[in-house]
């Protein structure tokens, strides 16, 4: 029998009956997570020749080959709903699925690549810690599992910056500084949009699968890392970010309307990961018509 939540509200297993929205909710987030994990892990994956250092690749490699797991634990729950696997990445290059908008960068430098990381995998443990909370429960503990793992590569990424500020010379420790500048918006915007005054009106969230709000996960993520930076030595800019009194942060509001063109196929990575999913998709074709025929 399904259970009950201390907002009151029913958490489901795949086998229970469940409201037709849950069903197509939860559907939809394990969806766009195996998409973001599957097509996000390539600008990581553009460094694995180019890492400075035989230790720096193997974890390298180990974040890679975490992401790309990640992507089939989503991709398993969105298929026991009823998502064919292979739709997932078809649907991203036909246009009817979208990635996050950090997904359509690439990192510049090594030195920029610590930083960039550790806002992006700090920001992701928050949003998961969150929707781990949701009334579906095998979408849940498949957070779980990933948030375990997403904490290795936080401290991956905590490491590799403090190596380089600690034994770079001036002009890599200004690239990180640039690097915290230029991804710290964009991880901001990767949050979503501003929806305290219309989460209460937020289909996902009064059913249960959306607990906390853009606002409030970015509030938190701000308290967390941003003395991180500061305890790095990297100089956090007040129109960047700042706590005010209150401890509420105050931060340079994204463009969201670029955002929302970034997204769309906008940025300046964006045709390159399509055409390497396409591409990978097609030299594959054969072995999956196979695997279906087996199966």
């Amino acid at each position: 029998m399904p259970t009950a939540t201390a907002a009151g509200l029913r958490c489901y297993e795949l086998w229970d009956p469940m409201p037709d929205e849950v069903r197509e909710g939860a559907r939809r987030f394990a969806t766009v997570q195996a998409l973001n994990e599957l097509v996000g892990v390539l600008p990581f994956a553009e460094w694995l020749d180019r890492a400075p250092s035989c230790t720096r690749r193997q974890m390298l490699m180990a974040k890679v080959q975490d992401e790309v797991g990640h992507g089939h634990v989503a991709a398993r729950v969105a298929e026991d709903l009823g998502m064919p696997r292979e739709r997932i990445l078809v649907d991203y290059l036909e246009g009817r699925s979208k990635v996050h908008n950090i997904f359509h960068y690439s990192f510049a430098s090594w030195e920029e690549f610590g930083p960039g990381l550790l806002l992006m995998n700090s920001a992701a443990i928050f949003q998961f810690r969150s929707l781990m909370k949701g009334v579906y429960l095998p979408y849940g503990r498949a957070l779980r599992k990933i948030e375990r793992e997403e904490s290795f590569h936080y401290q991956h990424a905590l490491d590799l910056t403090h190596e380089v500020l600690t034994h770079g010379d001036a002009d890599q420790r200004r690239r990180v500084q640039e690097g915290f500048e230029t991804w710290l918006p964009r991880v901001l915007a990767y949050l979503g949009p501003p929806d305290t005054d219309t989460l209460h009106a937020n289909r996902m969230h009064q059913i249960g699968l959306k607990p906390d709000g853009n606002d409030e996960l970015r509030q938190a993520w701000l308290s967390k890392i941003i003395p991180v930076f500061e305890k790095l030595g990297v100089h956090v800019d007040p129109a960047l970010a700042r706590q005010l009194p209150s401890g509420e942060w105050e931060f340079a509001m994204p463009d969201w309307a670029e955002v929302k063109k970034v997204i769309a196929g906008g940025g300046p990575a964006s045709q390159r990961r399509l055409e390497w999913v396409r591409t990978a998709l097609d030299r594959n074709a054969r072995y999956r018509h196979a695997l279906r025929g087996v199966a």
